[in-house]
């Protein structure tokens, strides 16, 4: 019997276990200075034995993503580059970089005409087929790529020349002339997703790796919506949360 090329090959066992264990740091609800668990506990939660997590560990520790503090524990180190926010204010992606001292860098951006598909005119409040201006959209901070924004109006909103022609995301655009718009407010939702090949490659990660998904629709002050997005964020940068207030 021919032997497995090398093509088709599992990873070596060790990276298996430090993908498994990078993947539960991400979407595990670790944040950076967080204690991680002791290492019986750890190893039972990705299954593999002691041994086998000190090596995924040690290789960690050597790649600065965690420290290990004897007689102390194992904590996750601050992520080079780190944005945390709340969800209640409807803001821009410039505009949140901004706000941290972080220049947004367009690195691809993509302005075409198109007819809505069902989920678009469903959130439209249109007929299936009706003109959209779409806007794709690759953000970079310091040539690192970091979010992937797909954008959506009717054109009698935004025509395709009038996108074009802004270097901005479109929610942007729409916010800095607000009053000539009528934004009222935006309704999101957030899920975790694994990205399209266009938007993994587009972000340089493989299929595998899970993005945070923030779908919003955008209304006017009379409750008509006006703009559409689904947007996917790297969570080993962003670290979205929400403030919840007792009823009163």
């Amino acid at each position: 019997m021919p032997s497995v090329s090398e093509e088709t090959k599992a990873p070596p066992r060790y990276i298996q276990v430090e993908e498994t264990l990078r993947s539960l740091l991400d979407t595990g609800g670790y944040r950076p200075g967080d204690k991680l668990p002791p290492e019986p506990e750890l190893a039972a939660q990705i299954g593999v034995s002691r041994a086998t997590l000190r090596e995924a560990l040690r290789s960690f520790e050597q790649q600065g993503i965690i420290s290990r503090r004897q007689g102390v524990g194992t904590f996750l180190n601050p992520r080079p580059l780190y944005i945390e926010s709340g969800l209640e204010t409807l803001e821009s992606i410039e505009m949140l970089l901004h706000s941290r001292q972080l220049t947004p860098i367009l690195r691809q951006r993509l302005v075409r005409s198109e007819r809505a598909l069902p989920k678009a005119a469903q959130r439209l409040h249109l007929k299936e087929g009706a003109p959209l201006t779409v806007v794709a959209t690759t953000y970079a901070v310091a040539d690192n790529p970091v979010a992937y924004l797909l954008e959506v109006v009717p054109v009698g909103v935004v025509d395709e020349t009038t996108a074009t022609a802004w270097t901005v995301s479109m929610l942007d655009g729409l916010l800095q002339e607000r009053a000539h718009y009528d934004l009222g407010y935006g309704v999101a939702h957030i899920a975790p997703v694994h990205g399209s090949e266009e938007i993994c490659t587009a972000l340089s990660i493989d299929t595998q790796t899970p993005l945070f998904f923030i779908e919003q629709t955008v209304f006017s002050g009379a409750g008509t919506p006006c703009f559409y997005s689904r947007n996917y964020y790297l969570p080993q940068i962003f670290d979205f949360h929400v403030i919840r207030k007792l009823r009163e």
